[in-house]
Formats: structure tokens, sequence, C-alpha cells
């Protein structure tokens, strides 16, 4: 029998409660499945840019450069391979698909709430299952970047919880180029990736995901993840995704003290 897990890392998650003021700078949700090798094609992608033309009529074709390892009776060699990554996106770029072999990602930084992201992550999954069929997800994740930068970080005494203050006291901040603590953790819906801490201007942990800030800031990354291999059915999926929405965010409010959330509900 499997031991029941302490908050926030298992049970319900609070309500979720809107935040006029929120620090959450981006969001990025992916589903990575077993290889469709025709999705590296013109011909293969089309029948999705149909479907997703109404909503993301923005397509951009990035090719992305890797390096296989080619082993025989002589030295292993690298052979460089070239693959696609069609990104797709509204018109304002508030929303960006990314679709390639064998993942597909949705990423915002306008954060619509729960209820529409997952609405709109749940129709990508149903298109990619009616369309490819890829049988099989390997990995599942969801992730929330947060950050509090310029004067507001000499709140965060008051804003979060004193066992992620660290050297952020007050005491040592001015003092502090970078700092940054890591968790791997067991979550109900897999493992959950918690990263916080001081970062100095112009430096970011992911700068194909986060653009930095030009001042110093607080860091608080919230990745949700799986990697158990389960059937690629839509539905099911879905389902998964919105229970490790609600683990990422019971631990979003485990950080937060009563006090930082009243600052961030006031727009």
């Amino acid at each position: 029998m499997t031991a029941l897990l302490p908050p926030p890392l298992g049970g319900p998650a609070p309500d979720e409660e809107p935040l006029a003021n929120s620090p959450l700078v981006k969001v990025v949700v992916q589903a990575r499945f077993s290889s469709v090798l025709k999705i590296d094609s013109k011909e293969g992608v089309a029948p999705l840019q149909e479907a997703l033309r109404k909503h993301y009529p923005l397509l951009e074709q990035v090719a992305s450069h890797e390096l296989q390892i080619e082993v025989g009776s002589s030295a292993p060699s690298f052979r460089p391979i070239v693959s696609n990554v069609w990104r797709f996106s509204d018109a304002n770029k508030y929303f960006i698909v990314s679709l390639t072999s064998d993942a597909i990602t949705l990423e915002t930084h306008n954060y619509p709430g729960r209820d529409l992201f997952m609405e709109r992550w749940a129709q990508l999954l149903r298109w990619v299952e009616d369309i490819y069929a890829p049988g099989l997800v390997v990995r599942m994740g969801i992730r929330y970047l947060n950050r509090i930068d310029g004067e507001a970080v000499g709140n965060l005494p008051d804003w979060i919880a004193p066992n992620l203050i660290g050297v952020a006291l007050p005491e040592f901040r001015e003092h502090v180029r970078q700092a940054i603590s890591e968790a791997n953790l067991n979550v109900e819906e897999g493992a959950m990736l918690l990263r916080w801490g001081i970062l100095p201007p112009g430096v970011t942990i992911d700068p194909g995901l986060l653009e930095p800030a030009q001042t110093p800031s607080w860091l608080l990354d919230i990745d949700v993840y799986s990697s158990s291999q389960r059937s690629f059915d839509a539905e099911g999926l879905a389902t998964i995704y919105k229970r490790m929405s609600e683990r990422a965010y019971a631990a979003f409010r485990w950080v937060m003290t009563p006090s930082g959330l009243a600052h961030f509900k006031v727009a």
C-alpha cells in the first residue's frame, strides 16, 4: 500500500484564486510520444495545420540540429541530423504550439487560468490523436515559471514561506549575486522538480524559455512530470494533465504566504 503524501505533494489542491498581479511569467505543457516520422515533412504536418489554422494561423518552420552517434567496426563517428520543429501561434503570439516527430508542446506568457488553458491543451491532444495516432506517451509534464523582480524582491520575507527564503533574507540579499536551490520530489502524479532562488540582472536558468530580467529577481520554477509510459488516449491524458496543473498550483500556494497571495490579487 502506497503511503499518503503530505500537502502539497498529495491530496486536493486549494481552489484557484485569480491573481490580477500574478508573478507567473510562462507556462509550458508537453507530451512526448512514440515517434511519428511523417510529422517531419510538410505533407505530414499539413493535416494538423488545417485543424489549427483558425486558432493558430501563424506557422514557422524551424530546423533542429542534433548529433547522432554511429558505432561501427572503427571508431565511433558523429553524424549531424536535421529535423523540423513546426511552430504555430495566434495572431498576438500569446500561445505557441510546437510540434516535432515525437512531441507536442503548448506555451504561453498570457495565462488565461487553468480551465481555459487546459481546454486548449485537451483540444491539441485530440487533434494529435485523431491525425497521427501516436500510440504511446512516454513523458508528460507541465511547468510554471514565476518571477518577482525589481524593488518587489525586498518583500520576499513577507510574501514567501520562510523555508524558501534562504540567503534572500534582507541582511544577506544585497551581497548575494546568485543562489538557486533545487528539490526533486515525489508527488501523487509522478514527480515535481522545484527550483527557486535569486538571479542577477541579465541571467536566466533557461535561455530558450525565459528571458532574463533587467533587475535582480527571485525565481520559482515548478515542473510537475511523469515518465510513466501510457496509451495516447487524449481524454484520459487531459484528466492527468489537469491533476498535474492542480499539483503545481498546490505547490505555489504552499510557497506563498497569506500576505503574498493578498498582494498578487491586487492589480
